[in-house]
């Protein structure tokens, strides 16, 4: 029986790190809009920003939101697919390996979400990734038919939720977080007053109370099964596109394309909407338009801009380019990490507290000026070791063995 090692940098595909580290920019740009403070904000307050604020949001709202999580989302489901077929060749208990470094993401998930920020994507990834391997064997059909249940079922649960209007299921833990806000005397703070705060505990208690309605939120976006459902999607373009790429075949399938120009259509109206009720929520026919939109819209943006890449790599074109991204994506869980360690010294009362003085016109300044320094450190971090430190953590864990630096 052969044994599997962790995957060594010279057989890394460079186009899904240099996609992971456009990704990487994305939800920089996505994020800065929270810890900025912009869901401090009522919807009116929004609407009310200067212009130039309003333009960058826009924009915003129409290439970044929803879309550079759900390309990291195929990504996902890329890697598992790679891996599997990795371990099947070397006959290896694929299983037990994907279930503990699972475990794993969720240990450095959790950490994250309550010491750092509780807007964490890891433990999501690591809850849903666990359920893979229960897809590994359906064929291409199957896998199709899962994608457009899992994919429709957000559609399901917003329509439903117009229709009854019904709150108090959803809110049971917001009252909860509401409760304990009280009881451990934060009850007449807002939230971008104890983030903001001289006292750490005060900042800190934040994540804590954020993080309770967290699951029962993902529940009524329909997160859980959209982000399920572009795990999938990952695992079909694994199977029927990446090995065209490797073998330098020129064949990526026009439909995709067309389905990027549909999702940057809808993002489109989805961001207009949004521009004008001033939230991306909303319990009313407009905000179920709005909703059922931008579900649509940044699956189908994610898939065009993920063959978009491909496209491009497989004409030879902007190398250079990728393998800059590409330095960026073989470290993309330690620099996801620090892009928001970085933000919180920044926005929150533990460092500068620059919530909400900072115009939302500077995001795409911040966002390159932290980028271009992740660069350089990751540039210089690879020219010493195979990985970043969170991965070598991550894939030490999972391999049960010392890899070497």
């Amino acid at each position: 029986m052969a044994v599997v090692t962790p995957t060594h940098s010279s057989e890394r595909l460079q186009l899904l790190d240099a996609l992971r580290g456009f990704a990487l920019f994305g939800i920089l740009l996505a994020n800065l809009c929270s810890f900025m403070g912009l869901y401090t904000y009522t919807p009116e307050e929004v609407v009310e920003l200067p212009v130039p604020d309003r333009i960058v949001l826009f924009f915003i709202d129409w290439f970044v939101e929803g879309k550079f999580y759900g390309i990291f989302s195929i990504l996902f489901g890329v890697g598992f697919a790679l891996q599997a077929s990795r371990f099947h060749s070397a006959s290896g208990n694929f299983k037990a390996f994907w279930w503990r470094r699972m475990g794993i993401l969720f240990g450095i998930g959790l950490l994250h979400m309550y010491l750092v920020w509780h807007g964490d994507i890891l433990m999501l990834y690591s809850i849903l990734g666990a359920f893979l391997p229960l897809f590994m064997k359906c064929s291409r059909a199957t896998l199709l038919r899962w994608i457009v249940v899992l994919l429709a079922l957000p559609l399901l649960i917003h329509g439903l939720l117009y229709m009854t209007q019904e709150a108090t299921f959803w809110g049971v833990l917001r009252q909860f977080s509401g409760v304990l806000k009280t009881r451990w005397g934060f009850g007449e703070y807002s939230v971008l007053e104890m983030r903001t705060a001289d006292n750490a505990r005060t900042v800190f208690s934040v994540n804590v109370l954020k993080a309770i309605p967290r699951p029962m939120s993902y529940l009524m976006s329909g997160r859980y099964f959209q982000v399920l459902g572009l795990f999938l999607i990952g695992i079909v373009l694994a199977r029927d596109w990446l090995p065209k790429i490797q073998n330098n075949e020129r064949s990526v399938p026009t439909t995709a394309i067309w389905i990027g120009g549909i999702g940057l259509l809808l993002s489109l109206v989805y961001a207009i909407i949004k521009a004008i009720i001033g939230t991306p929520f909303d319990l009313s026919i407009t905000g179920l338009i709005q909703g059922v939109i931008y579900h649509s819209g940044s699956t189908a943006l994610a898939l065009g801009i993920s063959t978009f890449f491909m496209v491009i790599w497989n004409r030879g074109r902007l190398r250079s380019i990728f393998r800059n991204l590409a330095i960026l994506g073989r470290m993309a869980l330690t620099n996801y990490i620090v892009q928001n360690v970085t933000a919180v010294l920044l926005f929150f009362g533990y460092g500068a507290a620059l919530m909400r003085k900072i115009p939302f016109v500077y995001i795409p300044l911040l966002a390159i000026g932290i980028v271009c320094i992740q660069w350089g450190i990751s540039r210089y971090w690879l020219s010493k070791f195979k990985q970043g430190p969170l991965e070598y953590i991550w894939r030490t864990l999972t391999y049960r063995a010392k890899t070497s630096s």
